[in-house]
């Protein structure tokens, strides 16, 4: 593997800089209404792993605890998971 180190140094890249977390994105499972060939996450009818209400929770706290804005509710079909209308509501 080449060290791109060097190569980084040559040029007047500016340094990158942490900003404050205003957004978190929650993949609230892997179930989809259909199966799409395409698909990345290979999400269809027939997958079971979804997010938790405890988790869902756990979420809510993080977002709250350090002033998240924006929730991007992602996943297979995020509105399949059954505590989506809590999370919704909560948020």
């Amino acid at each position: 593997m080449r060290d791109s180190l060097p190569l980084l140094k040559q040029i007047a890249f500016p340094a990158i800089v942490r900003r404050q977390l205003s957004t978190l994105q929650l993949n609230l499972g892997y179930r989809c209404n259909i199966a799409c060939l395409h698909c990345h996450v290979n999400a269809r009818p027939t997958r079971k792993e979804e997010m938790s209400k405890e988790i869902i929770d756990l979420s809510l706290e993080f977002a709250a605890k350090q002033g998240i804005k924006t929730l991007d509710l992602t996943g297979g079909s995020p509105e399949m998971n059954p505590h989506f209308q809590y999370l919704v509501r909560n948020a």
